[in-house]
């Protein structure tokens, strides 16, 4: 069953955006740094992170820029893998959008933690970097799908990306990016500290 949305307020309005209608506000339950809104999925493991990040200058490239904000996410003792970039489209947003799906894959279990039954086997990542440059602002949102053993559709087999198998849950994590891209809107521009509209 496709996910429902509701209208959301980000930053105390300043953004507005659909998300879906299951996921709770973190910051009912514990507190979150003010430049971020963390959503969590009521009924998963599933998460939406929305942050607002200083322009990353070095690389200058923008498809550079999105492997280093994807990299500053990934866990040290994780490995992460991007499998595709491309083009983010958000229309009611004249600012230069890319997008990646990637995965971290936590090391190799160890006595120490081989029973723990929610560690991930890997971590599906849908994420969009929005460069407003005069605001000397990225924003960064991702979609974070853990995949738990045993909590698979059963219908959807063995998940593997090189085969382009990516699964119910990854494939719901794009509807959901879509939903994010389409209705992602700034009210507030003085949210970066100056600097006009894209």
């Amino acid at each position: 069953m496709p996910p429902t949305f509701k209208p959301t307020e980000l930053f105390g309005g300043a953004i507005t955006v659909n998300l879906p209608d299951g996921y709770a506000d973190v910051s009912n339950i514990r507190e979150v740094p003010d430049h971020q809104e963390i959503y969590l999925d009521a009924s998963g493991f599933s998460s939406i992170v929305i942050e607002i990040a200083e322009r990353v200058t070095e690389p200058a490239a923008d498809e550079e820029a999105l492997k280093f904000h994807f990299e500053d996410i990934v866990d040290e003792h994780d490995t992460g893998r991007i499998w595709h970039t491309d083009i983010a489209r958000l229309p009611q947003l004249q600012a230069p959008s890319y997008s990646l799906l990637a995965t971290t894959t936590p090391p190799p279990a160890t006595n120490g933690n081989v029973n723990r039954p929610l560690t991930p086997t890997f971590t599906a990542i849908h994420l969009t970097l929005i460069r407003l440059s005069q605001q000397a602002t990225d924003i960064v949102i991702t979609i974070n799908i853990p995949h738990i053993p045993g909590q698979q559709e059963p219908s959807d087999g063995a998940v593997n990306f090189e085969e382009g198998k990516f699964g119910s849950l990854v494939r719901e994590g794009a509807v959901i990016r879509d939903e994010i891209w389409r209705t992602f809107v700034i009210k507030d521009w003085s949210l970066f500290g100056g600097g006009e509209a894209e």
